[in-house]
């Protein structure tokens, strides 16, 4: 099953949108992988890949909020740091047991971006949108 980007995740940010297409495009890459059977450099690559996408879209995101006032930053950023931690211990755990815990990433990535995106982005430019920003 593929991780496929839909428009309806659209912010109208184009950066944002870009850096929302990479990551599903990143978190597909890591499933087709895993599920063809791909061998453990090329997955623990691209786990790198997710962390590092991941890492740079936050912290884009997070100045886009900072830099308008965003009220909901503290929350926000809250739950990157939580996604990051996670991304992390998951990364960290693959290298010990490697081929199960493969296949559980791209569901978990893909989980959460669809409900970050759908919840907590979305409520950024809802604001943008109320200041006449967006």
């Amino acid at each position: 099953m593929e991780v496929v980007w839909n428009t309806r995740y659209n912010t109208g940010i184009q950066i944002i949108d870009e850096q929302h297409q990479e990551l599903f495009a990143t978190v597909d890459r890591l499933r087709s992988s895993v599920q063809s059977g791909a061998d453990r450099t090329e997955i623990e690559t691209l786990l790198a890949t997710l962390v590092s996408h991941s890492e740079r879209h936050f912290a884009t995101e997070e100045a886009f909020m900072a830099r308008f006032g965003y009220p909901d930053l503290t929350q926000h950023v809250a739950e990157h740091a939580s996604m990051l931690t996670s991304l992390h211990e998951l990364h960290n755990k693959f290298r010990e047991s490697h081929h199960t815990l493969a296949l559980m990433i791209p569901t978990f990535m893909e989980g959460w971006l669809k409900h970050h995106i759908s919840d907590g982005d979305f409520g950024f430019v809802t604001f943008l949108k109320s200041r006449n920003l967006a």
